[in-house]
């Protein structure tokens, strides 16, 4: 009996070593956890989800064997799809203001941009986003990103630049003008080409423009997504060419009213002013929510818009939460607009102009729940520097305003990924899905609040390890305390296992926002902390920063303070791109025109200044609107001499010398320029007031 038993168990350890050696090998098994079915609204308790490199290779109840090199033990915590943010803006995340992210992204910043995004989004669960309008000389390396997603980022798809159509002034880096339809079609094309997939219209783009570039891009299967506002292109229109993603909740207002009449009566009606600051134009668009709500024909006009584009499948993003920011209800402060560095709204509001606020802003949160009821596509767009934590302030919103949390959650997932045509891949718990997923350390069914709570992030398959950003949090400390509080602070926490190496990269970014807020004093305290952590490495910044912020001093008529902060940017950041005409303007400004010549004079030829004929024509008119005549004549026959073949530098010299009365010098300069571009009317027409005729 002894021998049977013997050889029996002997067979029975051979099957069982045969039965594990078949069962396939997980990468990741998060076993035990309460799954959120994204697409049918439902928790499925008791579930075990297994990895395979970055796809979910299998699910199955938690009761079931299975062999993984990793496990997570879930304790039936909520496991939901990975978090989309459908309008980002790479460039938001550089400074406080768009107008000083670099002109394009260098090989050296590469991690550093890309750790942008990460610190803004994947730390806070959202692993996906849509960057919603960028620099056109970005597009190359951000494609790239694209097309190789990592574990250490978030998935990044790009739209490109913001197309508008041409227009008589300068646009922002990000906008990109099309001259005609057919200009319009060929930027499709170009982008199609690129292997672009997404492509954003912004409100100012005409209808023929619109029409036409709709048209084509519907031959390559590009998602358009178009901020409709300025009632030039209404959303029933975009409707009717097939345009289904629309931008912000808050353009839904000039699609049912006329702002050439309404802005005006809204004003009035509210007592408010034009829009003095970026946060005063977001409350305005707040308030247009109370104007609708208390005329029942526009509140009508509003619901059938809803209809119509829930039965046209359209998707709507949010913004909410800057909005939110504007009325003051939301813990988490954002703004379109960066500049200054702020954490309250600039908004200068009577008492009773503030309860008009809040009525507004419940207006407003009613309309959301409203659309999403009707069966609008609502999705998150949170169009701000920290978009990861705006996102979960806005999810939020959503559930004070009454949107049930299985909605909520829909919203942050599978609503965005089926508007941008990523739902293949993502947006839902399924077998054969990327794995992009959060792990809650507690259930937001249970209290909304557990939305902001701890997370487990597996992204592309792999468990997300963050540590916190020393450079930033101290960047958050500084502005909340005070530089002399920031620098105790890190002292403190410095080494600290919360917290990741000090990052000289990341020390540089604070350095440069504080620079693009004019905060020298800030920039000056991290810098020392740079030296004292990388004594022998040299900080550099993009020159864009400083020759924008010492322009915008000026521009103020702070001329002590332009040229401290001129000369601060000299002194500690050498390598950085420095321009010739800056040079001279604040040479002539700190020690006179002559001295300002002798400047010309000893650093044209020097390859190291940046020197253009528009820039300097530019301070030109600069010093024009400064009321300081001689000094812009002076840079204007500099200009001239630089370049002496050029009509438009005579005929700004004309100008200056016509402003001061030096009218003979204006005419002999307004017909050299004449000579040279014969198609110069404005200047004929200034030779035509100052009596001569040009024949």
């Amino acid at each position: 009996m002894k021998k049977y038993a013997v050889l029996l168990t002997g067979f029975l350890c051979l099957v069982t070593s045969f039965i594990s050696c078949s069962q396939t090998k997980y990468d990741l098994a998060l076993k035990n956890v309460a799954l959120f079915d994204s697409k049918n609204k439902k928790v499925l308790e008791n579930k075990t989800v297994l990895i395979k490199a970055d796809t979910i290779a299998a699910i199955i109840d938690a009761s079931a064997d299975f062999v993984s090199d990793e496990i997570v033990d879930g304790g039936n915590r909520l496991l939901t799809p990975g978090f989309i943010d459908t309008h980002t803006h790479l460039m938001q995340n550089y400074t406080s203001t768009g107008e000083s992210a670099p002109e394009y992204i260098e090989e050296y910043n590469y991690d550093l941009t890309r750790g942008l995004m990460t610190q803004m989004y994947l730390a806070y669960g959202i692993t996906t986003i849509i960057d919603m309008g960028q620099p056109e000389e970005w597009i190359d390396v951000t494609l790239n990103w694209q097309q190789n997603p990592s574990p250490e980022y978030p998935n990044l798809f790009i739209c490109g630049g913001s197309i508008v159509s041409d227009e008589n002034r300068r646009q922002p880096q990000h906008h990109i003008e099309v001259m005609n339809p057919e200009d319009g079609r060929k930027k499709v094309r170009e982008y199609a080409k690129k292997g672009l997939k997404h492509m954003k219209f912004y409100r100012k783009l005409r209808k023929p423009d619109f029409e036409a570039m709709v048209d084509e891009a519907k031959k390559f299967d590009i998602t358009i997504n178009t901020h409709t506002d300025n009632n030039v292109v209404t959303i029933d229109e975009a409707l009717e060419m097939g345009v289904q993603n629309f931008e912000h909740f808050f353009t839904l207002s000039p699609s049912i009213l006329n702002y050439d009449v309404h802005w005006k009566a809204m004003n009035e009606k509210y007592g408010i002013q034009m829009s003095p600051s970026i946060d005063e134009f977001a409350a305005h668009m707040v308030f247009f929510f109370s104007y609708i709500k208390e005329n029942p024909e526009f509140e009508d006009k509003l619901m059938g818009l809803f209809e119509r584009m829930a039965a046209k499948g359209a998707s709507l993003s949010t913004a909410i939460n800057v909005l939110a920011s504007s009325a003051g209800k939301t813990d988490f402060f954002t703004s379109f607009e960066y500049f200054p560095i702020r954490r309250t709204p600039m908004v200068d509001y009577s008492e009773e102009q503030k309860k008009q606020l809040d009525d507004a802003f419940e207006a407003m949160m009613l309309y959301v729940k409203k659309a999403h009821e009707k069966g609008v596509k609502i999705r998150v767009g949170s169009d701000c520097r920290y978009g990861g934590k705006a996102m979960l302030h806005e999810l939020l919103l959503f559930h004070n305003a009454g949107i049930p949390m299985e909605d909520v959650l829909q919203i942050a997932t599978l609503n965005g990924y089926e508007s941008m045509k990523l739902d293949q891949d993502y947006g839902t718990i399924e077998v054969g899905k990327k794995a992009d997923l959060l792990l809650f350390d507690k259930n937001p069914f249970e209290n909304n609040k557990n939305l902001l709570s701890k997370k487990t992030i597996i992204k592309g398959g792999k468990l997300f390890s963050h540590k916190k950003s020393i450079a930033y949090d101290l960047q958050d400390v500084i502005i909340d305390e005070g530089k002399d509080k920031g620098l105790v602070w890190f002292e403190k926490v410095n080494n600290s296992n919360d917290y990741a190496s000090v990052n000289k990269d990341e020390l540089k970014q604070v350095v440069s926002t504080f620079l693009g807020d004019g905060k020298v004093g800030e920039a000056k305290a991290v810098l020392g902390i740079f030296k004292e952590n990388f004594p022998n490495e040299i900080m550099n910044v993009d020159g864009t920063i400083l020759t924008n912020g010492t322009y915008a001093r000026l521009r103020n008529k702070e001329y002590k303070e332009a040229i401290a902060f001129y000369e601060f940017g000299q002194a500690n950041f050498s390598k950085s791109e420095k321009t010739l005409p800056l040079a001279v303007l604040i040479t002539m400004l700190k020690d006179g025109i002559p001295e300002g010549k002798k400047r010309f004079d000893s650093i044209k030829d020097d390859k190291s200044y940046i020197f253009n004929e528009d820039e300097m024509n530019g301070v030109g008119y600069l010093l024009l609107q400064l009321k300081k005549p001689l000094e812009a004549i002076t840079i204007f026959e500099l200009n001239v001499e630089a370049f002496p073949d050029s009509w438009n530098v005579y005929d700004s010299l004309g100008e200056a010398y016509m402003s001061a009365g030096q009218n003979t010098l204006a005419i002999q300069n307004y017909k050299k320029s004449i000579e040279l571009n014969p198609d110069n009317e404005y200047g004929k027409g200034q030779l035509k007031k100052l009596g001569v005729s040009w024949q």
